[in-house]
């Protein structure tokens, strides 16, 4: 028993191709996007941090 696998038409592997590459930028788009939102969320906590040690030394 041997099992006979039809490769798709040209056609349908454009179009399949074409979907694959607007996945992968749409998926790159996300990433830097939640990459941004992790930038400023460390920022944020940095200036927090900073701003409690400023306290911290000015109260001593």
């Amino acid at each position: 028993m041997t099992e006979q696998f039809s490769t798709p038409n040209p056609e349908t592997n454009k179009r399949l191709l074409a979907k694959m590459r607007h996945s992968r930028l749409v998926l790159e788009a996300a990433t830097l996007e939640l990459e941004n939102i992790t930038m400023q969320l460390e920022n944020e906590n940095r200036q927090k941090r900073l701003t409690r040690l400023n306290q911290a030394i000015n109260n001593h």
